[in-house]
């Protein structure tokens, strides 16, 4: 599929999960059972198994990484960390979005901002074995650090779940993560709000890079 095509296939597809919103007592028994299910599949991911898929993927050039789109090329120093710290991150920010309730196969209202995304991955990596490594770094590649890491985290989680349920996973959950992963790519606060990498600069918000309200 050329870029066109993944394009129009994105919108499609959040196209459709917006026009989902319902509350969540007015859930049906099924769509309830969707969303615990989906929560099983990605309690029950092992580190060991998020660390395999990690060092799979380290020893090739992983094209179409994200979304079918983007490769999996690293501009920070989380490259050349170990298969084992990222999976470690990638169970942390599991449990993460797991605590927040996102149910993006009911709604996209429940996605969870990038700025809390962000937050929550800084203070991983400050508190981490990493720490000195990470704070020695600048501004601009502590924020790339952390852009890459959550994306890569929610792959790596992404394709463990994939390896070990298979067919057991829902067309709904395998569109929610692509929808998710291409928000958390576009540094999006909510549905419509897109930001950028340089809006997560500190100083550049009276730049030219607010996000756009749409």
């Amino acid at each position: 599929m050329n870029h066109k095509g993944l394009l129009a296939t994105t919108f499609i597809l959040c196209f459709l999960l917006a026009g989902c919103v319902v509350k969540d007592e007015g859930m049906s028994p099924s769509a309830q059972s969707l969303r615990d299910s989906a929560a099983k599949f990605y309690e029950d991911i092992q580190l060991d198994e998020v660390e395999a898929i990690t060092k799979e993927a380290d020893a090739v050039i992983a094209d179409g990484w994200i979304c079918g789109r983007d490769p999996r090329f690293f501009k920070s120093p989380y490259r050349v960390i170990t298969p084992l710290q990222k999976a470690q991150f990638a169970l942390a920010y599991r449990d993460f979005v797991l605590s927040q309730n996102q149910n993006l196969n009911r709604s996209l209202t429940t996605y969870i901002p990038y700025k809390k995304r962000s937050e929550f991955a800084r203070k991983y990596w400050e508190n981490s074995d990493l720490s000195a490594k990470f704070k020695a770094e600048t501004e601009k590649y502590q924020v790339c650090w952390i852009h890459e890491s959550l994306l890569d985290a929610s792959e790596l989680v992404f394709r463990a779940v994939e390896k070990k349920f298979g067919p057991a996973l829902d067309s709904t959950q395998i569109m929610a993560h692509d929808v998710e992963q291409n928000m958390v790519s576009k540094y999006m606060e909510d549905e419509r709000t897109e930001s950028s990498f340089a809006w997560q600069l500190k100083g550049t918000k009276s730049g030219s890079s607010k996000p756009s309200n749409r």
